[in-house]
């Protein structure tokens, strides 16, 4: 096991509900016009929980301490195939679209391309989706400097850039530890004070966050937290990570595997 806070029967009840999870979700998405999915009055919106759970059971592998292999596969389809696909098939003006899903979320999709080895053509259908959205239409709108490094991270067009960060309290630390004009050995420490400050941040605002781990009952949801945005950066921008490979929530397996 990965994550220290939760022992191997919890993490087997986990994976079997998880398990579950996914393939209600995937015959409900795959049965769309047939059966309005429970809770959501749009359609678009019942693509969602597949993705999320599949993103979700690649969180709760690598706690559980499955083999990095296994580990990406479930999040890997979910940013490389079904995002890009529900958006294709639903679109995103609502009330029948697909909601737009936030910075937050935006970071962890973007972070699990670089940890799951995506290619360029498969960053480029997922930068593509995200396109479709009205990303103006408030705070979080358009390509702040994060994202923009990532597309061309990804060998992608340099898009206008909107603002510096969108989330400042939240990913300031990040910009700074992946930004051309900041010099090689501050990269290391700026990258520690973003995972030092990640789930603080993340807890607050109930952000790419499950339920919180503190009661571990049979209705957790619990999948452990794991900073992806501080893993992919180290890889992506070739950062020395060594400061963060006993932090609880850096994944090093997966930054390693990443890297290789």
């Amino acid at each position: 096991m990965r994550d220290k806070l939760a022992g191997s029967e919890f993490w087997l009840h986990a994976l079997k509900h998880q398990i579950d999870d996914i393939d209600f979700f995937e015959q409900s998405y795959k049965n769309r016009p047939e059966t309005p999915f429970p809770s959501h009055g749009n359609q678009g919106a019942k693509g969602l929980p597949l993705l999320t759970s599949l993103f979700e059971m690649s969180l709760l592998l690598y706690s559980a301490g499955a083999p990095i292999e296994e580990v990406v596969a479930p999040g890997h389809r979910a940013v490389v195939k079904h995002f890009p696909e529900i958006v294709s098939n639903f679109g995103t003006t609502m009330p029948n679209g697909v909601p737009w899903h936030g910075y937050t979320t935006t970071h962890r999709f973007i972070a699990q391309l670089v940890l799951c080895k995506a290619t360029q053509a498969e960053a480029a259908a997922f930068f593509e989706a995200l396109e479709q959205f009205d990303r103006m239409r408030d705070a979080d709108g358009g390509y702040d400097r994060i994202w923009a490094a990532y597309r061309l991270y990804f060998g992608l067009p340099e898009v206008p850039v909107t603002s510096d960060v969108h989330w400042p309290e939240a990913y300031q630390n990040l910009w700074l530890a992946i930004d051309p004009a900041e010099p090689e050995f501050a990269r290391p420490h700026h990258l520690k004070k973003f995972v030092d400050g990640w789930y603080d941040e993340m807890a607050s605002e109930l952000a790419a966050q499950t339920t919180r781990g503190e009661n571990l009952g049979e209705n957790s949801t619990y999948v452990g937290y794991w900073c992806l945005e501080a893993a992919a950066a180290s890889v992506a921008f070739g950062i020395d990570d060594r400061e963060l490979r006993d932090h609880p929530h850096y994944p090093g397996e997966w930054a390693d595997w990443a890297r290789s």
